[in-house]
């Protein structure tokens, strides 16, 4: 009961994940499972991947400040992310009184009877081998425990991995690209992942500056076919200093980010749609990039949050 919500989450996560391979698995049984498991119980078993998607795709997006004047330059690779998680993250338990039993469970009797509801079990990165539950009680006696999905992934980090090229110096500016290609996943439609912004080096124009010094703005977007639609904004200001190979950096961003889960029956039945956004709003970063033959940098970004991010790219 509930594996289609599961197969949901792991086609979204998969698809950060894998840089172009998804598992598709069948979503056949989609209706009904998720309208059974109900928004309460989605948001919280996907909350720490929505929370955390956000800081994920904001992170990795600059690597250095220094953007030549007149020398064009290009850069391609990989940045993978991982945002740290809490305890508290991998499991959840919520508590409501509803007025109709029966929306939860599939005993006939509870049809119409008013009491109380208690779902817990696993998030999304929790316990693999351990069951949710909805459990319902009138008066304080249990009359009905379902059980729900496992864990997807136990980890104590939330992960993701993007492509990234940036190509630049004309005046001081540089244009950055994500971008994975479309990604056909089954029943549930296509996963798609872009991003794409500009930022400009202030050394340009004021060349006796002792650092580097860079402004920039990144958008992103994401989705899997109706099902899941998310972006990402960052607005940065970025300083560096170059040592031989050595490039230290760090910077300060506003940003933001919202995820929306929604499915609509084709039956004409009422469906499931909730929206997280604003996951962080703010974050400080320090990282270093080390140049010889490939760029591999490493970066901590914190903030409500805190994500790390390692990058490998080739260019010149």
């Amino acid at each position: 009961m509930f594996k289609s919500l599961g197969r949901l989450t792991a086609l979204g996560l998969l698809a950060l994940l894998a840089l172009g391979a998804v598992t598709t698995a069948s979503a056949g049984d989609l209706q009904g499972e998720i309208e059974k498991v109900g928004e309460t119980y989605a948001r919280a078993y996907l909350a720490p991947f929505m929370y955390s998607f956000g800081p994920n795709l904001n992170s990795g997006i600059f690597h250095t400040a220094a953007i030549p004047k007149s020398r064009l330059t290009l850069d391609f690779g990989v940045k993978a992310m991982a945002t740290q998680l809490n305890d508290a993250d991998k499991a959840f338990q919520k508590t409501m009184t509803v007025d109709d039993l029966g929306d939860y469970s599939d005993d006939p009797a509870m049809q119409g009877v008013p009491g109380d509801i208690v779902m817990s079990g696993p998030t999304v990165f929790g316990d693999e081998d351990a069951e949710g539950s909805i459990t319902g009680y009138v008066n304080g006696v249990q009359v009905f425990s379902n059980a729900t999905i496992a864990g997807l992934i136990s980890s104590s980090y939330s992960p993701m991995a993007v492509p990234q090229a940036s190509l630049g110096g004309v005046a001081g500016l540089r244009l950055t690209v994500r971008y994975l290609p479309e990604i056909d996943a089954g029943d549930v439609g296509k996963v798609k992942l872009s991003g794409f912004g500009g930022s400009w080096n202030a050394n340009s124009v004021m060349p006796t500056l002792p650092v580097d010094v860079m402004v920039g703005y990144f958008k992103q977007s994401f989705s899997v076919g109706t099902l899941v639609d998310a972006e990402a904004t960052s607005m940065y200001l970025a300083a560096s200093r170059s040592f031989s190979v050595l490039t230290l950096y760090g910077g300060y961003a506003k940003e933001s980010s919202e995820m929306t889960i929604a499915y609509v029956p084709t039956d004409g039945s009422a469906g499931v749609s909730f929206t997280v956004d604003d996951g962080q709003e703010s974050r400080i970063t320090v990282g270093a990039t080390l140049n010889v033959l490939a760029k591999l940098n490493i970066e901590m970004g914190h903030g409500d949050l805190t994500t790390y991010t390692a990058g490998l790219l080739f260019g010149f």
